[in-house]
């Protein structure tokens, strides 16, 4: 493989694990300001720091397992990980979390597409209900080349909307502290020292059977390695400038559902306008993966069997995509992130073992 080739793929690989990560929780600002901001400045740049290494390390490991494993279904990592007896319970539960994850996506899309829009919440849902099953249609090997690509741009405004809005609002910044504590923010994690670990799970449960399959797909495991660490870090680097963002002016911010969408407005109308889109591409390249997983859980992709799982899902993730999205995010989200800690546990563990 060409040197050039060869960094094509490491892009593409860190672009995918970006995007599969970025989902409607970071996107808008909310999960970041619940798991991060509402801890204070010092605490959140702890545990985003910590979070980072756990990220880069794990993306790296998944991706070589999908290179190196031969595993029937991208579901079986979880007995591949954990071993028959809990790997086994891991199968059955989470095609039910990736639905219920999905469910977020929707609900996330049509809240933002309200709130900037004034356009009915339905409206969002719906569009991005039918742009994730259309992609999922369309096979692992296509999504590489959009996800890969997206995720990267998001990740650019993202870091530009947090570093703008710190310059704009230093004073506050300052004097974030002790602002944070009177106003007490939702905490997603009341225990700050778990914060990292936890939101780290939060994201390698969700992208951990995609990463397999798109390891799969790899030319050479040393690409898999780079791009994990690559994708680890560039994430986390968006997500600490974003916490740093919302701290700066955290009294406005934390009253809006969508924090980094009233940041984005509050820089310019025309700004403003561009992030939305960004948003809804950044929910949009977590719901396509979320969709895939639990579809790739029953059958094996481009099958009759496959699709029919595909619009069956959609349908309930318009349903449930009814219900408030803060509020979905401050039930599954935690929850899901401590399922994440076993997975990553899983992950460790299993790379100790192969090596000694």
């Amino acid at each position: 493989m060409s040197k050039k080739n060869s960094i094509k793929e490491i892009m593409m690989f860190a672009g995918t694990y970006i995007s599969v990560c970025i989902g409607s929780g970071f996107a808008t600002g909310q999960e970041i300001m619940q798991f991060f901001s509402s801890h204070g400045i010092r605490k959140s740049i702890f545990s985003s720091i910590i979070c980072m290494i756990i990220m880069s390390y794990c993306g790296a490991k998944l991706l070589s397992i999908g290179k190196s494993v031969k595993l029937k279904s991208s579901n079986d990592i979880f007995t591949y990980l954990l071993g028959e007896r809990i790997g086994d319970i891991f199968k059955i539960f989470m095609p039910i979390f990736f639905l219920s994850s999905f469910v977020v996506m929707v609900s996330g899309s049509g809240a933002s597409i309200n709130q900037y829009y004034g356009i009915s919440r339905n409206a969002g849902s719906i569009i991005m209900i039918v742009l994730s099953l259309i992609s999922v249609l369309m096979g692992m090997t296509r999504l590489i080349d959009i996800l890969g690509n997206i995720g990267p741009v998001i990740i650019v405004v993202s870091l530009s909307i947090g570093i703008i809005t710190i310059a704009r609002n230093y004073e506050g910044l300052i004097n974030s502290e002790s602002i944070v504590m009177a106003l007490n923010v939702t905490k997603a994690v009341e225990n700050w020292h778990f914060t990292g670990i936890i939101y780290s799970g939060l994201n390698i449960i969700i992208v951990a059977p995609f990463l397999v399959g798109v390891g799969e797909t790899s030319s050479n495991k040393r690409n898999c390695i780079i791009g994990g660490v690559l994708g680890g870090i560039a994430f986390m680097t968006a997500c600490l400038f974003i916490n740093l963002g919302i701290l700066s002016d955290i009294e406005n911010i934390c009253i809006n559902e969508i924090p980094t969408l009233y940041m984005a407005d509050k820089i310019g109308p025309i700004v403003g306008i561009m992030f939305s889109f960004i948003l809804m591409a950044g929910i949009y390249t977590t719901a396509v993966p979320l969709l895939w997983s639990v579809c790739n859980s029953f059958a094996k992709e481009g099958t009759l069997k496959f699709k029919a799982i595909a619009i069956i899902c959609s349908i309930v993730a318009l349903i449930g995509g009814k219900i408030p999205f803060s509020s979905l995010v401050n039930f599954i989200y935690p929850i899901s992130g401590v399922l994440g800690v076993i997975i990553i546990i899983g992950i460790i563990t299993k790379g100790i073992r192969v090596k000694f």
